[in-house]
């Protein structure tokens, strides 16, 4: 997997395909494999980005994650890439990270799909944070990757799916998954979302109960140009409905090329 150096860390990522870019950003515990299915997908018409957060897959973390250096971290990566403008598909944690990076650099941004996600999420977010502690205090993160998909996958996920999440939580090291908490939980992000003027489609699961869907019509309202879809899932529709999910993903974003196509001066 190649490497980029910026802000002091070492960042991995990998890039695929050919034409416009799109660029995926993982979830809490997630990095660049997550996003091999979607890749596979549009590799033949778009290049697919997808980088590891520093302190997670297999990025460093010589610094502390916090949204603005993650957004930073982006943003210098896509400069080494050559990348001006991009789709942006953002998942969960990288919601608030994607709304940061929009409010400092609104030219790169196309298109803006944001995946189980908020503007805020505070509902007894220093209670979520400190069991979170706790857990890990005690915990590998092997054991933490099992309680957790234990309780927030469905039940009916293939074990395989489940396996997948594991080992990829797995990789995450302990101080960026709780710093990712303590800065994501908590802090209002609602001012950033009238900033974003792409074209957006905000995703939620029905059953999600970590960012519940009251939570995704937030961002709704407040986007100016975001609608909203709702598929049969909790946190993770992107392992519990791959089908659904895959079509909406890939959907969204040949329509957003459809649409640049008769507007060439909207590139």
């Amino acid at each position: 997997m190649p490497t980029i150096e910026a802000n002091g860390e070492t960042l991995h990522y990998v890039k695929s395909g050919a034409g416009p870019a799109v660029v995926f950003v993982h979830y809490l515990g997630g990095f660049s494999r997550q996003w091999q299915r979607q890749i596979a997908a549009l590799e033949d018409r778009f290049t697919c980005i997808a980088f590891d957060q520093r302190g997670y897959g297999f990025s460093s973390l010589n610094g502390r994650w916090s949204v603005e250096a993650s957004a930073e971290d982006l943003k210098a990566g896509l400069d080494a890439l050559g990348i001006e403008a991009a789709h942006f598909v953002a998942y969960s944690m990288a919601g608030p990270v994607m709304l940061s990076f929009n409010a400092r650099w609104s030219g790169m941004v196309r298109s803006l799909m944001l995946i189980d996600t908020f503007a805020r999420n505070d509902r007894g977010a220093v209670a979520r944070v400190a069991e979170t502690e706790k857990c890990l205090r005690y915990m590998s993160m092997r054991e933490y990757a099992r309680q957790y998909t234990a309780a927030r996958l469905l039940p009916e996920t293939p074990q395989r799916l489940v396996d997948e999440v594991v080992a990829s939580i797995c990789l995450a090291r302990k101080e960026a998954y709780l710093d990712t908490m303590r800065g994501i939980l908590g802090p209002d992000f609602s001012a950033l979302c009238p900033l974003v003027t792409a074209p957006t489609l905000v995703l939620c699961g029905r059953l999600d109960v970590t960012t519940p869907v009251d939570q995704a019509s937030d961002l709704t309202r407040l986007i100016p140009k975001a609608r909203e879809a709702i598929i049969e899932a909790a946190h993770l529709g992107i392992w519990e409905n791959p089908e659904a999910f895959d079509r909406i993903v890939v959907d969204f974003l040949d329509a957003q090329e459809a649409a640049a196509s008769t507007t060439p001066s909207a590139r």
